[in-house]
């Protein structure tokens, strides 16, 4: 009888351990990481969203935004119509145009659906823009810079 209590507790620490060393092997591959953001003073209320799936093998970020809260681009900066998102590797490099949110007035979100940036880790801005291409951002920050990866 002794010897069976043994064996099951040998067995019941045996299988403790795998059941730990399997867990610690899955987090590695949690999936996206999530984070949010507040705005900064332009957007008072306003909160980022974001969500990062990076592929450091590729050195590779799929990148998906949604900012709640957010007041329309008018309202930000006079004459802007549009909210576009930059990203940069370091704080050496220039801003480098991601895309636009898509604004909904009614909801007051601004939503960039799944894009990929060429960067496992960079920095994340989102300004109020004149054109929805503009060669570099305005000094209009609503969200940013802000650490991604």
């Amino acid at each position: 009888m002794k010897h069976v209590d043994t064996v099951r507790r040998v067995g019941r620490r045996t299988g403790i351990t795998l059941g730990f060393l399997a867990g610690m092997a899955l987090s590695g591959c949690g999936g996206p990481s999530e984070k949010t953001v507040q705005a900064t003073q332009l957007a008072p209320g306003a909160d980022a969203h974001i969500t990062a799936d990076i592929n450091a093998d590729a050195a590779t970020t799929r990148l998906a935004v949604n900012v709640v809260h957010l007041p329309p681009p008018e309202r930000i900066q006079a004459g802007s119509k549009h909210l576009v998102a930059w990203q940069r590797p370091s704080s050496d490099a220039p801003w480098r145009r991601v895309g636009v949110l898509d604004y909904d007035p009614g909801s007051r979100n601004g939503t960039l659906v799944e894009t990929t940036v060429p960067y496992a880790s960079f920095e994340l801005l989102i300004t109020a823009e004149e054109q929805t291409s503009p060669g570099s951002p305005s000094s209009a920050a609503v969200i940013g810079p802000t650490p991604v990866g």
